[in-house]
């Protein structure tokens, strides 16, 4: 039996209140100054405090497209004005004589709340297909700032900040910190990524020639501060064109060392490279990379195996982590025996604190023969070009955002540039929901420079890729209609000849990524959620040929019993050959598919549904007292197979597990990372995804390589115990753990609640230093220093607003892109 949750303000209770307190209130005001000669701008105030005393709203860079005509207009200030200390509106009609042209404009300040402050430029032009722009927000302290403060860095020395979260702001001499935060990428047209796939040819990312957007956010470098400028700049649609422009040119070809065993040679210029083993070896060669700087890694190569291209930070003569941003990935570029073979790869390198950065060049594979040429790093001063369109008839806003409270320190900036941007959009919610809401926006971009479709990633460390699974949890949390029918819309364009949906979108290259995994039943779900809040007409020849893929895909012999060659969740780590039906999330999955088919309209049988339901129950053991997450490994217990019991209530309000099995199975996954100081310190703060149970004292284990569903990545990324507690080897993984706890609530557990309190005070507290969303959280772990940077900023967390929706503690209402229909 399901328990209703009768009372929301009861349970709020025990999550995260908005840490705003009284003694914190400001008091905002605008006022407008200048005249009707030399025009009209608004600067801040608190109290009687001058905040900004800004000179000016923004510059604006427009060309035609084929960009043989530009027209600048700076210093942009109103004509007239309106408003009041609470809300002014600037305006202006502009005659552009370059373009013949017409441009209307309006810039509006209004205060949301005690804390924050929202801008909206507005174009406007009616006398031209199209134009390009760029526009520059410029934001100035009234007096010289203590420091200057980044999302990722608590002394930002200046310059662009191209870090996880578009944030940037400054201490004032009476301690207190103004932030300036930035739309959605998908609102405000901008796009972070700076790199693309590799081709057909090679694995891995490589950095593009043309970078939208680098300098999205910056402020005043050290330089400028010493000649008094001191300044906070949002720049919109601004392009790096690394094919035009200056360049210098660096040789590295002999300024190398030997790694590993790899046998070295050079003559004529020509390194030679021989390996008889498949570790870690080649050469290593200190660049000349420097921070916030753009650059082309270049090469021709060839012999008999994959090269992997690696750049590493150095601080103080010791390698420390991996340069996140620009080729990253190169995994395996390969060549041939006998003709050269050219690489190419750009660079965008964020401020990294002054360090520097090494190269590595291995060869991939036993008995290897290497040869490399021609191996050079060019310095870019790129071409900036705008690329921000400005469409005849259409108005085109930037909105930016300004918040203002008392400094304490970094962790509490970071925390309140996610929290305030949430209560700038109309958000209310918790504070983990207010953070994961932030971070869910500012991963949702424009697909491209070309193409102004919105774009979720699951990450930076993800860019520019859109995976099905994690676009699906993270636009489906949010009632936006925008997103939900265009992003489900762009999945849709994938659909395959024989009905499947794709797992992934990449921008500037293809993929063919489409198999049997849950990346076409969420694309049905996600059809079905569509229909019902918005109440759209679904494409009827696309719905046909997809669920008639599902039904046949997974089911080919109509015994209502699932077979697939992957897993229908996230842990997606081997494929299965002949397809299994031993998982038991696939079978809860199906039921879920056979019943979301069911509403699209089309004739499943009740009594086929209720098959694939008891065959989900099936799964459970009653004498080992858990769901069995794969037949052939009783002793493997996992989280992710209570989410077809959690969709189940979602979606229809109805449970395929009894209480007993629901109870028992969360009872038996142990609960790790005790803090003393966290909400419920009696329990742990996070729980590990999949974990062996075992008949010990401790009664669990990681997985190693005698024990492993996972086969040959399981046997040779889980052995000797390096990496236990970590990605699926005991990783806690929030939205997946908060989900499960969810289940175990509407089931009457009583640990529920607890653990839900505890797991989102462990998203923000566990690692202080990292207080925002992640892709995990390590269950075992000596330092956080060993966590793992490229799981920051992971979005698909923000889906614990349907887990709460479910659970009773959050309302539809609380989303600001809810319509009551």
């Amino acid at each position: 039996m399901l328990r209703n949750i009768t009372s929301i303000k009861i349970l709020t209770v025990f999550f995260f209140c908005v840490l705003v307190a009284a003694g914190n209130a400001q008091n905002l005001n605008l006022k407008v100054i200048g005249d009707s000669i030399s025009g009209f701008n608004v600067v801040v105030y608190n109290g009687e405090k001058l905040l900004l005393n800004n000179t000016e709203e923004f510059s604006l860079n427009m060309a035609n497209l084929d960009l043989s005509e530009n027209v600048n207009i700076t210093n942009w200030k109103g004509e007239k004005w309106t408003g009041n200390k609470k809300k002014i509106r600037l305006t202006r009609d502009t005659f552009i004589e370059e373009f013949d042209l017409n441009l209307s404009i309006t810039v509006t300040y209004e205060i949301i709340n005690e804390q924050v402050i929202r801008k909206s430029i507005d174009l406007f032009q009616s006398g031209m297909p199209a134009l390009y722009f760029t526009i520059k927000e410029i934001s100035k302290p009234a007096e010289a700032p203590s420091k200057y403060v980044s999302f990722e860095h608590d002394d930002f020395p200046g310059g662009f900040a191209h870090e996880m979260f578009p944030s940037i702001g400054f201490v004032t001499p009476d301690n207190h910190v103004v932030g300036f935060l930035t739309d959605a990428g998908y609102k405000n047209h901008y796009t972070r990524s700076t790199r693309r796939r590799f081709n057909g040819h090679g694995g891995g990312f490589v950095g593009m020639r043309k970078l939208p957007d680098p300098a999205l956010v910056s402020s005043a470098t050290l330089t400028e501060r010493e000649k008094g400028e001191h300044y906070v700049q949002y720049t919109f649609g601004e392009m790096y064109n690394l094919d035009a422009g200056k360049e210098l040119i660096y040789k590295v070809e002999e300024n190398f060392k030997k790694v590993g065993d790899a046998k070295i040679e050079t003559n004529s210029g020509v390194i030679s490279i021989a390996s008889k083993t498949s570790g870690r070896s080649g050469i290593e060669v200190l660049t000349p990379l420097q921070d916030q700087k753009s650059y082309t890694v270049s090469f021709l190569s060839k012999g008999n195996a994959l090269i992997a291209l690696k750049l590493f930070r150095i601080k103080n003569g010791k390698k420390t982590v991996e340069l996140e941003h620009g080729i990253k990935y190169i995994d395996n570029f390969p060549v041939k025996e006998t003709e050269w073979t050219a690489f190419k790869g750009s660079i965008l390198v964020p401020y990294i604190q002054n360090d520097s950065v090494a190269m590595f060049l291995t060869q991939l594979g036993n008995k290897s023969k290497l040869e490399i040429k021609d191996l050079q790093i060019i310095e870019h001063e790129p071409k900036k070009e705008p690329y921000n369109k400005m469409n005849m008839g259409e108005k085109v806003t930037k909105t930016t955002y300004i918040f203002v409270e008392p400094w304490t320190n970094h962790h509490d900036f970071v925390v309140s540039s996610q929290s305030r941007l949430a209560e700038a959009k109309g958000f209310e919610g918790t504070q983990i929901e207010k953070m994961l809401y932030a971070n869910f926006n500012m991963l949702t971009w424009i697909t491209s420079v070309n193409d102004f479709t919105p774009l979720n990633v699951p990450n930076m460390n993800y860019a520019p890729d859109m995976y099905n699974r994690d676009s699906f949890f993270s636009i489906t949390s949010s009632y936006n209609e925008e997103l939900n029918l265009k992003i489900w819309d762009q999945w849709a364009k994938t659909q395959t000849s024989k009905g499947a949906i794709a797992t992934i979108i990449t921008p500037y290259m293809g993929t063919v990524e489409a198999k049997d995994n849950e990346a076409t039943i969420q694309w049905l779900i996600w059809a079905m959620l569509n229909k019902r809040r918005y109440g759209v007409a679904l494409p009827k020849e696309k719905i046909d040929k997809t669920v008639e893929y599902v039904l046949n895909e997974f089911d080919k012999d109509k015994d209502g019993l699932c077979k697939s060659h992957f897993t229908l969740n996230q842990i997606d780590i081997i494929e299965y050959t002949p397809k299994t039906d031993r998982l038991a999330v696939n079978q809860g999955m199906f039921a879920i598919a056979l019943r979301t088919i069911k509403e699209l309209g089309y004739d499943i049988s009740e009594e086929y549904i209720k098959k694939a339901e008891e065959g989900y129950r099936d799964f459970y053991d009653a004498k080992k007292k858990h769901i069995l997450f794969d037949r052939k490994y009783p002793d493997i217990i996992s989280l992710t197979d209570l989410e077809p019991e959690f969709f189940s209530l979602w979606l229809f309000e109805r449970n395929l597990l009894t209480d007993n099995m629901v109870v028992n199975h969360l009872e038996q996954i142990p609960v790790l990372n005790k803090v003393s100081n966290s909400p419920y310190p009696e329990f742990g703060t996070t729980a590990p995804i999949l974990v062996r149970l075992t008949k010990d004292e401790k009664g669990y284990a990681y997985l190693n390589e005698k024990y492993q569903p996972f086969a040959e990545f399981g046997e040779s990324n889980y052995k000797d115990g390096s990496r236990d507690g970590f990605y699926y080897n005991g990783g806690s993984w929030m939205r997946a753990e908060y989900m499960a706890y969810v289940v175990g609530l509407k089931h009457g557990w009583q640990k529920a609640r607890k653990l839900m309190e505890n797991r989102a005070w462990a998203e923000i507290n566990l690692n202080s230093k990292w207080p925002y969303s992640k892709e995990f959280i390590p269950t075992k772990w000596e330092s956080t220093d060993s966590w793992w940077h490229s799981t920051r900023g992971l979005c698909w967390n923000v889906f614990i607003l349907m887990a709460d929706e479910v659970a009773g503690i959050r309302t539809k209402e609380m989303d600001p892109d809810y319509k009551n229909k």
